[in-house]
């Protein structure tokens, strides 16, 4: 089974190489892995789903539960970011976001 790593590696703009240097891997296994190659084994295969913050069905693409047709894979990207911040830090976010012009380009 091919796991979504490529994919949600992308939407956080993230290198294979800076995925490797997250997971103390090699980029060559990185490569292998979206490639279909190989496959991580399954405590990275956890260190992968906390670093994408997705579940582990998303991450096998048996799920999606950012909706893919809903959005740009820049607000996919940022919705899943902020899951994995705390909730003093979503807080913190939020406020900081209300004070942004809508309007401004």
């Amino acid at each position: 089974m091919k796991l979504k790593i490529k994919e949600l590696r992308e939407e956080l703009q993230m290198t294979q190489k800076e995925l490797a240097e997250r997971i103390s891997s090699a980029q060559r296994n990185v490569s292998n892995w979206e490639l279909g190659v190989s496959e991580p084994d399954l405590d990275t295969i956890r260190q992968l789903r906390d670093i994408f913050g997705v579940s582990f069905e998303e991450l096998f693409g048996l799920s999606d539960s950012v909706q893919q047709e809903q959005y740009a894979p820049i607000d996919r990207a940022i919705l899943r970011r902020v899951r994995q911040l705390k909730d003093s830090q979503k807080q913190a976010l939020l406020q900081f976001l209300n004070t942004l012009d809508p309007t401004e380009q």
